[in-house]
């Protein structure tokens, strides 16, 4: 099965998380205006987490706070917090300090240079508690990797080349997966980024392949990343994107964020791909 798209997705991005009820607009006929005032409730924020565990990488993580609808700030992050990753006989605490990855300009705000040897069949487990006494705990498994059969690439009649990623699906699970396809550069700018994350449905057990658009010229070393999501990832996944979605749009299904965290809100989880390069020739 094949999928090809000529229009750039939009990389998986965290929505500043609000809460308080949501304010819509409504039409007037021409000259008739009204002023109408709503009663929001009390909003309780609630502390927000992205902690991702990556092989072969330092702990990082960004800690936040929710905050009302109405709110016009944009980030509020959370200071002087214990994180602490706990897995077999070893604990793990971060400390407060920034740390930025340029290559793929993030930022967190809790960091620890250990280097991560995850493995299979470990329980990973972080624990939260802020300056307010407020707590939060999480707990996550590594998944398996699936491999990238190949990563090739084709011209169209301007000379400009699409990336294809291909790979087999494994057909006695369910499985999620997220594929990233990028010109390798210092800076990956993020609007240059293919971005798509799907399930097996329609073609489990079968080989897939997934095309970028004709983005990429002769010279250019293309990266593509096979993710291999676990559940709850994939589910944090679609209620984010679904909750940018409907952000804003009157018409839109209002979006709840899908956590697996207990005492606030976020993910907490592993992350295991597969990574080929080619250079466009």
């Amino acid at each position: 099965m094949t999928a090809q798209t000529h229009k750039k997705q939009r990389p998986m991005r965290l929505p500043t998380l609000l809460g308080g009820a949501a304010l819509s607009a409504a039409l007037f006929p021409s000259g008739c205006t009204r002023d109408i005032n709503f009663e929001l409730p009390e909003y309780e924020s609630k502390m927000v987490l992205e902690f991702y565990l990556e092989d072969g990488k330092p702990l990082s993580c960004l800690l936040q706070e929710s905050i009302p609808f109405t709110d016009t700030t944009q980030f509020r992050l959370i200071e002087d917090a214990l994180i602490v990753v706990s897995y077999g006989e070893e604990k793990d605490t971060l400390v407060n300090t920034f740390f930025f990855d340029q290559k793929f300009n993030k930022i967190y705000n809790y960091f620890n240079p250990k280097i991560m040897e995850l493995q299979p069949g470990i329980n990973y487990e972080v624990y939260v508690r802020d300056n307010q006494g407020r707590e939060m705990t999480g707990s996550t498994r590594l998944n398996n990797l699936v491999p990238i059969d190949s990563l090739v690439y084709n011209y169209n009649d301007d000379l400009q080349a699409a990336a294809g990623l291909i790979f087999r699906d494994n057909e006695s699970t369910v499985n999620h997966y997220r594929i990233v396809a990028y010109k390798d550069e210092p800076i990956v700018v993020e609007e240059d980024v293919w971005d798509i994350t799907f399930s097996d449905i329609l073609f489990n057990g079968d080989q897939f392949s997934f095309y970028t658009g004709y983005a990429f010229n002769p010279g250019d070393s293309v990266t593509g990343r096979l993710y291999h999501l676990t559940p709850e990832h994939n589910s944090f996944t679609e209620s984010v994107n679904n909750a940018q979605s409907s952000n804003g749009n009157p018409f839109g299904q209002p979006a709840n964020i899908i956590s697996n965290l207990n005492g606030g809100m976020g993910i907490f989880t592993t992350l295991i791909y597969d990574e080929k390069k080619i250079l466009i020739q």
